[in-house]
């Protein structure tokens, strides 16, 4: 079998791929491969919602079992610390920049706004009954700080 000239999809360098591979569209360099692995992983967390839920219990557990590390982290990478917060200054000034195109909507810059983790319930779900953890939305404030829990619990109409 005749191998195939392809184009890296992460470094574009040349790669001769077998034709018997059929998704040969990664070169063997490391960071190409972790690339690989990092596109694999966004696929599969989109498509397979247990997956999904296996990966999301796993960081709990690993994050339950390492309570101090990001702390220790920032103590001891205070050159990441810096960039972390001058990043993030960015993304809220950018974020607050952005106008909602939408012609009965207001500028963002207008309303309070406020970073949230991945899973946090948007405005197109439904509330179930149950403990919440509830972000008052003032100021520039950043998820998991001030946070309230409460409990809601759903009242039928009929």
């Amino acid at each position: 079998m005749k191998k195939q000239r392809r184009r890296c999809k992460h470094c574009k360098c040349l790669l001769e791929s077998c034709p018997r591979v059929p998704k040969h569209d990664y070169c063997n360099k490391k960071e190409c491969q972790k690339a690989r692995k990092r596109d694999w992983q966004k696929k599969k967390m989109a498509e397979n919602v247990v997956y999904c839920n296996d990966q999301k219990d796993a960081q709990k557990l690993w994050r339950e079992n390492n309570p101090d590390y990001w702390k220790e982290y920032r103590e001891n990478n205070p050159g990441y610390t810096k960039r972390n917060r001058e990043k993030q200054r960015e993304r809220n000034r950018s974020l607050r920049a952005k106008v909602c195109r939408k012609p009965d909507c207001q500028p963002i810059a207008k309303m309070d706004t406020a970073i949230a983790k991945m899973d946090a319930i948007g405005p197109e779900t439904a509330a179930f009954s149950g403990r919440y953890r509830l972000i008052p939305l003032t100021g520039q404030m950043i998820a998991k700080m001030d946070a309230l829990i409460v409990e809601i619990s759903a009242i039928s109409s009929g």
